[in-house]
């Protein structure tokens, strides 16, 4: 009995505190409930959000489109305009390249006249011109065929010197004179002379002694180093060309030479000998003639030789008109010109063999 007492009493205590629960509980859940459905409307608000930016994004994207579709559609218009711009600058252009081409056009025809007077002219100075070139091309034949040739005077000065100069000096001649020493210092107007008017200037020794100037090869050098010192004094000029007394052959030995080259001077000798020394006046002039016609100058230029005498100062006019006549023109010898000597061959021995 008791027991069910206690059973009864719990039963009603437990329905009591159910009963005093209930509504709590059920204002939490009412309360859960809320904040559920405001979840839920805040979602569905946020979802309506989201669905609206997209519909609204949709929009933006539907009227871009439709922008870029009517741009397009103004476009045309700017590049016909353009397009329309282009083709009258173009019509422009050509209008102004065919005026420009007309202007050439009339001018290419303006010229023609210009031309043509330009070309009568030319004609007119070819027609002026014709004696002018024909002097010139027979000058310049002349030159072609002219020949070179070397005068030489030996044993000079004397008092002939001055009338041989004032020859040469009219037929505008240039020549070379080989001198000794004691005549240089008995006339040296004329040395002086002669090299104020141009002429080649060489020495000829002192003593013109064979047997004095070929004694040993220090007399031979010492003749000559003494005339190179007297000639310098008189006309301040130096020369080291050189013809030694009758040739460098026979007496003139390689040891002469050898001598003579070493101390610089240059050994010049002749290939037209004119014997003016020994023959008739007129017939020096002939003997060197005769003596060109036989030589080849393509070989070597004639090197004549000749003496500072009166006899043959007489007869210089008549070898340089026939020299001018067959186109020879005279030159001067000097240091730059390949030297012109005789050669031994075993022909030359010592002055001392002779005697």
């Amino acid at each position: 009995m008791l027991s069910i007492l206690i059973l009864l009493v719990v039963t009603e205590k437990n329905r009591t505190l159910s009963s005093d629960s209930t509504p709590r509980q059920m204002a939490e859940d009412n309360e859960i409930d809320k904040h559920e459905e405001v979840q839920t409307d805040e979602n569905k608000d946020s979802e309506k959000t989201a669905e609206t930016q997209d519909v609204e994004k949709e929009t933006e994207t539907k009227e871009a489109e439709k922008t870029i579709e009517e741009k397009p559609d103004e476009k045309p218009v700017e590049t016909k305009d353009a397009e329309k711009a282009t083709e009258e600058k173009a019509d422009e252009k050509s209008v102004e390249t065919k005026d420009a081409e007309k202007a050439t056009e009339e001018k290419a025809e303006e010229k023609p006249e210009e031309t043509k007077d330009a070309e009568k002219t030319t004609e007119t100075k070819d027609t002026e011109k014709p004696e002018e070139t024909k002097d010139t091309e027979k000058a310049t034949e002349v030159k072609a065929n002219e020949k070179v040739v070397y005068l030489t005077f030996d044993d000079g000065p004397t008092a002939s010197t001055f009338e041989i100069l004032d020859t040469l000096d009219k037929y505008n001649v240039k020549a070379t004179f080989f001198m000794l020493e004691p005549a240089m210092k008995t006339y040296p107007k004329a040395v002086s002379r002669t090299v104020k008017d141009g002429h080649g200037v060489g020495l000829h020794g002192v003593t013109h002694d064979v047997n004095k100037f070929y004694q040993s090869a220090e007399s031979a050098l010492n003749e000559m180093q003494v005339a190179q010192k007297t000639l310098q004094d008189i006309s301040g000029v130096k020369t080291n060309l050189i013809r030694t007394p009758y040739g460098s052959i026979p007496y003139l030995t390689n040891s002469f030479r050898d001598v003579l080259k070493e101390n610089k001077f240059v050994i010049w000798d002749w290939n037209v000998d004119s014997s003016d020394w020994s023959v008739s006046n007129k017939k020096y002039v002939q003997n060197i003639i005769e003596q060109l016609k036989q030589l080849d100058p393509s070989k070597h230029s004639p090197i004549i030789l000749m003496h500072d005498r009166s006899g043959t100062a007489s007869e210089l006019p008549t070898l340089l008109n026939y020299l001018k006549d067959n186109n020879y023109q005279a030159e001067i010898i000097d240091e730059k010109l390949e030297p012109y000597s005789f050669e031994c061959h075993d022909r030359c021995y010592p002055i001392t063999q002779a005697q």
